[in-house]
């Protein structure tokens, strides 16, 4: 067997193996349909955001601070009025495919490195997602995650707070709804 022939065997068994699958296209058209009448007077008329490849909605009045990206990833939040709390969305690529519990153990290392800490609080696997919902508290935030992953990319969006900060209720759950109306990946062609 040649080294190409074993190399691509060994790739399609790594996609079997860790929850490679098409890359989801969610559809706009029935994203903001299904938004009529729900509880997103607060938030932003959703849209496609090419940095993050994902459909977003963030909260209305809400300032986006400077995107931070590194060869690896985009990170795009967006802070309340109070700047106590977050919602934010981090698109990522990975070297090489693997599911959504590698991918957290990954992005817990890069939050140790960026926050001076990163303490795993709570993970629930969540097949509606599909992938994890995580609580991780760093130095500075809090934050409550779906992460997400699809073949060599992976997706954490997130409501965050800052640590010791009581945090206005109607904010954390306007960064929640965001988070939970937030559907990762490109819409489907002609929508």
């Amino acid at each position: 067997m040649s080294a190409g022939r074993v190399a691509a065997t060994i790739a399609s068994l790594l996609c079997c193996l860790c929850g490679c699958a098409s890359h989801p296209h969610p559809d706009l058209t029935a994203i903001r349909a299904g938004w009529t009448g729900a509880n997103t007077q607060d938030l932003t008329t959703p849209y496609f955001d090419p940095d993050v490849v994902a459909v977003i909605d963030p909260p209305l009045g809400w300032k986006q601070d400077p995107p931070k990206t590194t060869s690896d990833h985009i990170h795009k939040v967006w802070l309340s009025p109070s700047r106590d709390t977050a919602y934010g969305v981090i698109h990522f690529s990975m070297p090489f495919p693997v599911g959504p519990g590698l991918a957290l153990g990954g992005f817990l290392d890069q939050m140790k490195k960026t926050e001076g800490n990163a303490n795993l609080l709570n993970r629930q696997d969540d097949p509606k997602l599909p992938g994890i919902r995580f609580e991780a508290e760093g130095g500075l935030y809090t934050i409550q995650a779906n992460l997400m992953v699809d073949g060599w990319e992976g997706w954490a969006i997130y409501a965050g707070t800052l640590r010791g900060q009581i945090d206005p209720p109607d904010e954390l759950d306007m960064a929640q709804r965001a988070r939970e109306y937030t559907k990762i990946g490109r819409p489907a062609t002609g929508k």
